[in-house]
């Protein structure tokens, strides 16, 4: 049941449609979400985006802003300066702040902080947001979802072995525990070896050569010498006595006696993974520690809006990387929000241009589904709905992305000459009866006319390529748009959409 101070902040008005003063877009609206489509230089962004990001920043929204341009840094600092709001930007961007993802999972307050399955899950989001930069190459078959499971069950154990072992869970270290993991013959030698140490009747002598071989096989493997001092420990709890159980039979059994070939592809998926960490701009940002004002809960504490400046058009797979683990962590605090806990439940936003760049083919509309119990509005932007098809991967690609815009229920249309995309947006604003004259005649005899009703589209998919487009100084620099909500809130023109006009220039 909703607290009365919950209710009152959903059914704030933060605007009214241009030329429709009766026409309301709430607070709790924004928590549904907003689709905004549009060709390049159609307007979305300085038109309907604009509009709705500004109203966010004076009505105390913290937030989260991605940049897929170089231009969008900018943008975002004016609009932030307009609202009197320079006290909460936090700009995150080359040479200044760091975020260390695996790290805040570790320190995290909440339940699951640090749990293995969590921290790889986080590690695994990699790889969506690459097939996504790639265009959904790649697929779902069933092959590749083998290897994907083998890659995850490797990661956990690794994991697993690094916590065990009291050594630092890096991406560096995981590193050094896959390459170094032993082979067939290193763990027979090293099972030998313990069998000589622990049998009564072995001799001091055969202890001691036993002794020495074990020093020099763990001497350069990383992986052993971990291996060994989870071995070691006897101040296990029981669950962790079951995961250096699943360790030790992974790391001596089941990853040892794999073929060559299959170990290959395995390690290679691993590292390829986790190559943008190892140089450049993720190792020197994203792999030491955590700054203390980019914390993603801070957003709905004090109202902090971070801007992550890593455009994709300079930066590209490692802009990618940077924004979209950030995105999927936000994501995940949001959902731990507690709101009933809050004395003032501060509202928060997810802003994403050039959104098909970020996606996560499941984990955003599943987001989407409870983003209104955590406060938080998702706005989406995008030229149009095959760039979602795309990234969703070849599998379900349609489906999915039918799936996360279901539950974007404002969705924005402006100027665009994608056929599909123009085609949704008809659908979805439906059909009418209208009245049509037909004459029958023939060559020597005058015609009878029918009057009949015929269901045609409310907007033709047509209509959608004739909207005004922004920066024309002929219309006065406003940027058209057919707004649709779903399910309708009674528009005041008792239709099922808008059309609006949204000023550039204000």
């Amino acid at each position: 049941m909703q607290s009365d101070k919950i209710y009152e902040l959903l059914n704030k008005t933060l605007f009214t449609w241009p030329q429709h003063s009766s026409d309301k877009f709430t607070i709790g609206d924004s928590f549904e979400g907003v689709q905004i489509f549009g060709a390049t230089g159609s307007g979305k962004t300085s038109g309907s985006g604009k509009h709705i990001a500004k109203s966010f920043l004076k009505n105390g929204y913290g937030g989260l802003v991605l940049c897929a341009k170089p231009s969008e840094r900018k943008t975002w600092e004016a609009y932030i300066k307009n609202a009197g709001r320079e006290k909460d930007m936090v700009i995150f961007s080359p040479g200044r702040r760091s975020f260390n993802p695996i790290a805040y999972e570790q320190q995290r307050f909440g339940k699951g902080a640090g749990e293995t399955l969590n921290i790889t899950n986080l590690i695994m989001s990699l790889n969506n947001l690459a097939r996504n930069f790639m265009a959904g190459e790649g697929g779902e078959n069933g092959s590749e979802k083998f290897w994907e499971n083998a890659v995850q069950r490797a990661i956990s154990r690794m994991i697993d072995l690094l916590k065990l072992a009291g050594e630092d869970l890096s991406i560096m270290n995981m590193r050094e525990v896959i390459v170094n993991a032993l082979t067939k013959e290193n763990a027979e030698q090293f099972l030998q070896i313990n069998n000589i140490m622990n049998d009564p009747e072995s001799g001091d002598a055969d202890i001691n050569i036993a002794f020495e071989k074990l020093q020099l096989m763990q001497e350069d493997n990383y992986c052993l010498r971990c291996l060994l001092k989870a071995i070691e420990r006897d101040d296990l709890t029981t669950s962790q006595e079951n995961a250096r159980s699943l360790v030790q039979s992974y790391f001596f059994k089941e990853f040892a006696l794999l073929s060559e070939r299959t170990k290959s592809i395995v390690i290679e998926q691993f590292l390829g993974l986790i190559a943008p960490f190892e140089t450049g701009l993720l190792q020197k940002q994203f792999s030491s520690e955590i700054s203390d004002d980019l914390w993603p809960e801070l957003t709905y504490e004090e109202g902090r809006i971070i801007i992550l400046d890593f455009p994709v058009k300079e930066h590209l797979i490692a802009g990618v990387y940077a924004q979209g683990l950030y995105k999927f962590i936000f994501q995940q605090a949001m959902e731990r929000r507690d709101t009933d806990k809050e004395e003032n439940p501060r509202p928060c936003f997810l802003w994403v241009d050039e959104s098909h760049l970020f996606m996560n083919p499941v984990y955003d509309a599943l987001f989407q589904s409870t983003a209104r119990s955590s406060l938080c509005a998702t706005v989406l932007l995008s030229q149009g709905i095959n760039s979602y098809y795309a990234a969703m991967g070849s599998s379900r690609s349609e489906s999915r992305t039918k799936s996360l815009l279901m539950n974007l229920t404002t969705k924005i249309f402006h100027a665009s000459n994608d056929h599909d995309t123009n085609t949704y947006a008809s659908d979805l604003i439906g059909q009418d009866f209208r009245e049509m004259t037909s004459i029958q005649r023939k060559h020597t005899e005058l015609g009878q006319a029918t009057l009949a009703e015929h269901l045609f589209p409310k907007v033709f998919p047509h209509e959608f390529t004739m909207l005004e487009k922004g920066g024309d100084k002929s219309n006065g620099f406003k940027a058209e748009a057919i707004i649709f909500k779903s399910p309708s809130r009674g528009w005041s023109t008792k239709e099922t959409y808008l059309r609006c006009k949204f000023a550039q220039r204000d």
